[in-house]
């Protein structure tokens, strides 16, 4: 179990296109695009946090890029 939560530490992410966005930089993410927090609507809280990827190479990869959530 502990074994499963560390499967994708080391790989590319699953939207990295080598053909589309040239050399890997693992500063960048490269999954679809979605609303800033600060443009979330108050009703809209609930399903943004849902929509986050909370795994351990997730958050480390905001840490490395500045971002906390």
């Amino acid at each position: 179990m502990v074994f499963g939560l560390f499967k994708n530490i080391g790989r590319l992410p699953l939207e990295y296109n080598e053909r589309v966005h040239g050399p890997y930089d693992p500063s960048v993410f490269y999954g679809k695009k979605d609303k800033a927090l600060a443009e979330v609507k108050v009703g809209e809280v609930g399903s943004w946090l849902a929509r986050r990827n909370k795994s351990p190479s997730a958050i480390a990869g905001a840490f490395s890029r500045g971002k906390i959530f």
